[in-house]
């Protein structure tokens, strides 16, 4: 879309006629299609590159919160989310600089908002998944992360597309292979790093 204008303008001025040119012979035609094709303001990018840099931001405000006690590696707390937050605003200023000098390389809006009109959002999914993350955040205290975690896995896998199948065959098969997961999770951190996860009713 914006060749087709570019190369619209351009045509325009060659059909302009003599009065392009001033009493000093200077033809003026490619000052005029430099000023008909400067860059166009992308609102949203630049607003996505600003809330990146405050997600960046207020992340690290929060890490500056965090105690700086080190355990034996000389590791605290603070590590991962001081490179997470460097990260994040980083990634903003190059955003905010591509969003101000013609938008986010290799990126076509257009094409972009009209997959978006095509693809209708799937709300069957939307809803499997939230009741799994909601599920987990109920659960993980009371019943476990291990419990917790098979929960949520069971139903973001149904959200995902897997049906239950002939007496819910496929459900019990996700539900082993969440169980397989949360529990070498619980397993890792628990015993492997010696960071208490939930135990809820199980007796691990």
């Amino acid at each position: 879309k914006a060749g087709t204008t570019v190369l619209w303008q351009i045509r325009c001025v060659q059909n302009l006629d003599s009065r392009l040119r001033g009493n000093d012979g200077i033809d003026r035609s490619a000052l005029i299609i430099v000023m008909t094709t400067s860059p166009t303001r992308h609102t949203g990018q630049i607003l996505l590159a600003i809330g990146v840099l405050l997600r960046g931001t207020a992340l690290a405000y929060g890490t500056s919160l965090l105690p700086e006690s080190t355990g034996y590696a000389k590791v605290g707390p603070r590590l991962m989310p001081t490179l997470v937050s460097i990260g994040l605003l980083i990634l903003g200023v190059l955003l905010l600089k591509e969003s101000l000098t013609g938008g986010f390389r290799d990126v076509d809006e257009t094409v972009h908002a009209a997959k978006a009109i095509e693809t209708a959002t799937d709300w069957r999914a939307f809803g499997w998944i939230s009741a799994g993350l909601i599920a987990n955040g109920l659960l993980i205290v009371p019943a476990g992360f291990v419990i917790a975690g098979t929960v949520l896995f069971v139903l973001a896998a149904r959200g995902l597309g897997g049906t239950g199948g002939k007496g819910g065959v496929q459900y019990a098969r996700n539900a082993m292979i969440g169980l397989v997961i949360a529990a070498s999770t619980y397993a890792f951190f628990t015993y492997g790093l010696g960071l208490a996860l939930p135990r809820g009713v199980l007796p691990v």
